[in-house]
């Protein structure tokens, strides 16, 4: 634990209380002026005595915050995360509010005071917390506070997460050196614990024998450093175990996914509501977007295709990017344009003739419109018609194109045993790493399906709709 990270836990206590009080001010002030729209104040209170009550409730929200963990003394947590602590928080704090008020309605002046200072609660202390990280990673841009890495990488095995994620010092890192592990890898790393160069261990190659790695750990224990891996397929999946006894016989079994039963239900009724919102409020887009791709090049407006879903193949939907004629399908293209795309797999970015999936710099089949439509995503519009209907879920891995699915579906079974969707773990990792390599997208998926949570789902789309609007934009041209 660094130093500048133990203080900026503990200044966000003080700064989490002073969003809290403001908060409430504000609501008490608002309500004051609010009088002609909400109604008139049945219970006359000063701000002094409504500022007592605050002062009582503001420690009791603290301790929540305590106890689900903003106050763990990790400096560098997801924003996702706190955003949603911090509104889990808020609410248990207003549900006690609420108690407080339905026993004794003159500590307040109102309900709307008491629904004014949870919504003003939760961004301000948002916004607080949102000051305190920008402080923070102006912090590490000056080499302050940064945890000094060392990265074991095997070979060079996964070099590019290297070099776009811990060699970005606003995730908090100082790379001291990379090492490919060997007989002298220890001898290595005690010279730089000695020189005081190494505060964390990365051991970033998923090939690495256990018994090594095992060492590893033990060395980092011994020397008191933090420790972190990149985990193997079989690896990802052994973290989603239950233990249970039969007939005296200890056993551990890894479950299937936490989407079977109530589950599927809930993440069923998100899909149903979270797509009918979005096409509601993009719908305006498709007339502008339909024109555009008429006026670019002829043909259909939606391109509609097969791809592999979950137990059986399904029709997906978007707007159509590519000229009509150089899209596959009996309704487009036909024959030449599968003999085009056949054509291009030796070209292909992602493994060439062997690759699972065909991505191309450049694709001369893709129209000007239809470039900018996939740059900004709006291609995928149509998509939340196919998660309306049950093919797809918000949330999944991605759907592909039915032979690159047939190259890899006997292998990877187990991506089809959910509905594929149009955000996703993997989706978000390629916002930065456009190559990403077809391995990690498994794994991304596996852990997903193995970890699948209806908060996970949450923080998933809350981060996808972050980058799909504020995000940088890639420079690959696919």
């Amino acid at each position: 634990m660094k130093k500048t990270e133990l203080i900026f836990n503990l200044i966000s206590i003080p700064v989490d209380a002073i969003m809290l009080i403001l908060a409430g001010i504000a609501s008490f002030y608002l309500r004051q002026h609010s009088v002609e729209i909400v109604g008139p104040i049945i219970f006359q209170l000063q701000l002094s005595q409504f500022l007592l009550v605050v002062y009582k409730i503001v420690p009791v929200l603290l301790i929540f915050f305590a106890f689900l963990g903003l106050y763990n003394l990790k400096g560098t947590r997801k924003f996702t995360t706190e955003f949603g602590k911090i509104t889990i928080g808020v609410s248990l704090g207003l549900l006690i509010v609420m108690l407080l008020f339905f026993f004794n309605q003159s500590i307040f002046p109102s309900r709307f005071i008491i629904l004014a200072t949870w919504g003003l609660g939760i961004i301000l202390v948002v916004f607080g917390r949102l000051a305190i990280k920008l402080i923070q990673q102006l912090l590490f841009l000056k080499n302050i506070g940064l945890h000094k890495l060392i990265i074991i990488n095997g070979y060079r095995h996964n070099a590019e997460i290297v070099e776009r994620v811990y060699k970005n010092k606003r995730y908090g890192y100082e790379v001291s050196g990379e090492l490919e592990f060997s007989e002298r890898t220890f001898e290595q790393l005690e010279k730089f614990y000695q020189s005081g160069k190494i505060d964390e261990i990365l051991q970033a190659n998923p090939a690495l024998p256990e018994e090594i790695n095992l060492k590893l750990v033990q060395f980092a224990r011994n020397k008191g450093l933090s420790f972190s891996f990149v985990p193997n397929l079989f690896e990802v999946q052994r973290n989603n175990v239950e233990m249970y006894n039969l007939h005296g016989i200890p056993v551990i079994a890894l479950k299937n996914t936490p989407l079977d039963g109530w589950g599927k239900v809930s993440k069923r009724i998100l899909d149903i509501v979270t797509s009918a919102i979005c096409l509601i409020i993009t719908s305006p887009f498709f007339l502008f977007i339909a024109i555009a791709i008429k006026l670019g090049s002829q043909g259909k407006i939606i391109y509609s295709a097969t791809r592999g879903g979950q137990g059986k193949d399904f029709k997906f939907y978007k707007f159509r990017s590519m000229f009509s004629h150089l899209s596959v399908g009996d309704e487009y293209g036909g024959s030449k344009a599968a003999e085009m795309r056949r054509e291009l797999w030796q070209k292909n970015e992602r493994g060439g003739l062997e690759g699972p999936f065909l991505k191309i710099k450049g694709d001369p089949r893709v129209t000007k419109v239809g470039r900018f439509l996939r740059k900004t995503k709006l291609d995928e519009l149509p998509q939340f018609w196919n998660v309306l209907k049950g093919d797809m879920s918000m949330v999944g891995p991605r759907a592909h194109v039915l032979d690159e699915v047939d190259r890899y579906r006997n292998r990877y079974r187990r991506m089809f045993s959910i509905k594929p969707g149009i955000f996703g773990m993997s989706q978000i990792a390629q916002v930065s790493w456009p190559d990403l390599p077809f391995e990690e997208e498994i794994k991304l998926n596996t852990y997903y399906i193995e970890n699948w949570s209806i908060w996970l789902d949450i923080k998933i789309l809350v981060k996808s709709f972050f980058l799909l609007f504020y995000g940088a934009r890639t420079r690959e041209d696919y």
